[in-house]
């Protein structure tokens, strides 16, 4: 104040310092509350304090208030926190034992209460008050006071790893360390079991009827490699592949195949999805289809060159760069990758093609040392063509004709004479059904 030209009396200045001390020791000065009292939001710009939101949520003179315990679970059994504290130090490599040494300066194996929750908590450990509770009196030492017997408590959680004292008897069974917590999670109705098994049908139709692998979708999901994916990525993953789902049955598959953090496990959701169901029909009568084709052909494309041109218009339309996806199955850079991984890719991509001209151009790249494999990178390299060529540089003089995909408006085939009047035929024949009954054919279709 003195640097301002501000000079007051020694009462007056008493009288400031005794306010605006608001730490109670004659050291510190809340100047920050003076200098807001003298200028002021109100006063400087005519805008009160209620246009500043930081005070809504840190007001000056009254403290945020917080309840008691952050979380609320409500364990069964001691089993259940010992079986969720194994399963947090095997995913974290923890060795929990460490946290709570330095507190036991004679070891003897016992700390405090108050200790033992500072412990729990730079171990990154959240427990709530009920959980604490029933550790602290299944672990209560014979001491007086309230102590915690931390060397049996780690021991305990430490089971997950192995055992202690296994030199002494060496046929003791390690890796049968429960991790599995139950409590929290409510139980699975049959609605919900009903609901289930129609996703897992609509599925299944679509995996089989397009042979695809489904586990790669989900992967792509799961970056860690978890096997578990939360309830919006299924639904993601699901709806992407074209079955539908709604919340009540996204709802449903999280009880049956969630676990207590609320993702879901998708390995068991597929092992149960295709496991081979068998149903008992009616004896075969010998009867034959009696399904004619006529000028309809579902095969596709009837040789390999057909087939890559399909593909290379498609790539050109769309601007896809196919290598990319199919490297991500081939992380040591070998060249092939697995036929429903290959596939898997080219259905995701939204190349439409059927059935057999998949199996075309699996057998035409086949790898003649792996059948099961598909020389990718071949494949990649006669698509890449459309857009440049290799060894440039070696021939800089050479010109490139640019691709030109033809229109999706294109016909593919031209009517002839006697088709184009059947098929006028057939209109007139149809208008003169529609405007004699008088009918709306459009909300038909």
């Amino acid at each position: 104040m003195g640097y301002l030209g501000v000079s007051a009396s020694e009462d007056v200045l008493n009288v400031l310092l005794k306010a605006y001390m608001d730490k109670g020791n004659v050291d510190e000065v809340n100047y920050y509350d003076f200098c807001d009292d003298i200028d002021s939001c109100d006063n400087l710009f005519n805008v009160g304090r209620g246009w500043n939101h930081s005070f809504d949520y840190y007001p000056k003179t009254q403290p945020r208030i917080t309840g008691i315990d952050i979380k609320k679970d409500l364990p069964n059994d001691v089993d259940d926190i010992i079986a969720k504290l194994r399963q947090h130090c095997k995913e974290q490599r923890t060795r929990i034992s460490e946290f709570f040494r330095d507190f036991d300066k004679l070891r003897s194996g016992y700390i405090t209460e108050a200790q033992f929750r500072i412990g729990l908590n730079m171990c990154k450990i959240v427990l709530s008050g009920a959980e604490f509770r029933l550790l602290a009196d299944h672990f209560q030492a014979p001491k007086a006071g309230a102590h915690i017997k931390w060397k049996e408590f780690s021991d305990c959680v430490d089971e997950v790893f192995t055992i202690k004292n296994l030199e002494r008897s060496v046929d003791i069974l390690t890796g049968d360390a429960r991790t599995q917590s139950f409590y929290g999670k409510t139980d699975p109705t049959q609605n919900d079991f009903d609901l289930v098994r129609g996703v897992q049908d609509r599925f299944k139709a679509l995996v089989q009827r397009e042979r695809l692998d489904a586990k790669s979708f989900f992967q792509d999901q799961d970056r860690h490699n978890y096997f578990k994916v939360s309830p919006k990525q299924f639904k993601q993953t699901i709806t992407l592949l074209g079955v539908a789902m709604t919340d009540e049955e996204v709802r449903a598959v999280v009880n049956v195949y969630g676990n207590k953090l609320g993702d879901i496990e998708y390995l068991p959701f597929l092992k149960d999805t295709f496991v081979l169901r068998y149903v008992i029909n009616e004896p075969y009568t010998g009867a034959n289809s009696t399904y004619i084709n006529i000028n309809i052909d579902f095969t596709g494309a009837k040789g390999v060159e057909m087939l890559l041109k399909k593909i290379k218009d498609s790539v050109m339309r769309n601007r896809i760069r196919l290598g990319e996806f199919l490297q991500d199955h081939d992380p040591l850079r070998k060249g092939t990758i697995e036929a429903t991984k290959f596939r898997t890719t080219l259905y995701a991509q939204k190349i439409q093609l059927t059935k057999e001209e998949y199996q075309n151009l699996e057998d035409y790249y086949r790898d003649p040392k792996d059948p099961i494999k598909i020389r990718y990178f071949d494949f990649n390299e006669d698509i890449e063509k459309i857009f440049t060529e290799k060894d440039l540089e070696k021939d800089p003089v050479k010109t490139l004709s640019a691709y030109k995909a033809p229109s999706i408006l294109d016909p593919k085939c031209v009517l002839t004479q006697a088709e184009e009047d059947e098929l006028d035929a057939s209109m007139k024949r149809i208008g003169t059904d529609v405007r004699h009954r008088r009918l709306l054919i459009k909300p038909f279709f």
